[in-house]
């Protein structure tokens, strides 16, 4: 009996398989166990954190796919035109047409179209929502449209003909602008009336002059045969030719080629973007000016009279540049424009005395 309870009190005292001193033979050991017994808390908190790194990253294509198509159709079904998706539209370049291999930027149709609808909102009173509006806004979009591609077109000619315009050009433009506008000399008054009628910023604006000396530029390098007229009616006109003969004859300005050219008096502060009015002041009575390379064509001017006021009545020659809008339209015949927005073409709906 003393015997059996020696040995349950031995059995008793047994210390556990998973205790024991640790030594630097058992460390091993005894870290596995400490190791396995927080497993069970450790992986299922791994198991969330997957999950939820995974619905994440699903709920964020998900989003991505809904913004992209709600933009596309923002763009391309309801043809929004408001300032958020105008914004976008800088930020990302799609296009809204193709014209042979160029493609035309959304935000340069956008650009248009917004000045001109501020414009005509602000200054002419015109409500788009009228049915005579919708119109109107059908017509300024064909407007924006063309001259988007246009523009897209001509900076691919410029490249192709290495015809660049400097940033110094422009700044020299503007600053020829805000000097003779009757609106004010100072830069921060041009920049709010900028602002104020195109609904343009300033960079906006100077973007828009780049545009319109790059393309003047391009048809006077590639206008060959308008130039060679031009020039043929200057040694008509030094060889004694009559200037109000010559204008009736191959003038192809419509509203002044039945009068000889003549315009009439003509106001000081009148917009004067081809340089006519300038040029015709700085001459003497029945004076004849060089060829003048404006935004559409090559004019040449005679001055008949001049005023006290400034004002000024001139004739005028006007021989328009033809290749690009010749090569414009043969894209078009075939078929090498293509528009993504449907636009139709329709009559200016604003009719005019």
């Amino acid at each position: 009996m003393k015997k059996m309870l020696n040995k349950v009190f031995k059995s008793g005292n047994k210390r556990p398989e998973t205790g024991g001193r640790i030594t630097n033979e058992t460390v091993a050991e005894h870290r596995e166990r400490v190791l396995a017994g927080g497993r069970k808390f450790k992986y299922p908190l791994q198991y969330t954190k997957h999950r939820v790194l995974i619905i994440s990253i699903i709920i964020g294509v998900l989003a991505l796919i809904l913004f992209i198509a709600f933009f596309i159709w923002q763009l391309y079904f309801a043809q929004a035109y408001d300032k958020f998706t105008y914004g976008l539209t800088r930020v990302l370049p799609v296009p809204v047409a193709k014209v042979d291999t160029e493609m035309v930027r959304y935000s340069d149709y956008l650009s248009e179209l917004r000045s001109s609808v501020h414009y005509l909102t602000t200054k002419e009173a015109v409500n788009f929502n009228s049915a005579d509006g919708k119109r109107q806004l059908d017509y300024q979009k064909r407007l924006a449209l063309d001259k988007a591609v246009g523009d897209a077109y001509v900076a691919k000619l410029a490249a192709e003909n290495n015809v660049s315009v400097s940033g110094k050009e422009v700044d020299e433009f503007v600053q020829k602008q805000i000097a003779s506008n009757k609106l004010g000399v100072k830069e921060d008054v041009y920049k709010q009336v900028i602002s104020d009628y195109y609904d343009w910023s300033f960079d906006e604006y100077k973007n828009s002059v780049r545009k319109e000396l790059l393309s003047k530029k391009v048809s006077v390098v590639l206008d060959k045969e308008a130039k060679a007229k031009a020039d043929q009616i200057i040694q008509q006109l030094v060889g004694g030719g009559d200037f109000a003969n010559i204008a009736k004859e191959q003038s192809e300005d419509p509203l002044t080629k039945a009068n000889g050219g003549d315009t009439g008096f003509v106001s000081k502060n009148s917009d004067d973007p081809n340089g006519l009015i300038a040029a015709a002041s700085a001459l003497e009575p029945n004076g004849i000016s060089q060829i003048i390379q404006g935004a559409d064509g090559f004019y040449v001017v005679k001055l008949i009279e001049k005023r006290d006021t400034g004002d000024v009545r001139f004739a005028k020659i006007f021989i328009s540049y033809k290749v690009v809008a010749q090569k414009l339209a043969d894209l078009k015949k075939d078929g090498k424009i293509n528009e993504y927005i449907k636009v139709d073409s329709i009559e200016n709906p604003i009719k005019t005395e």
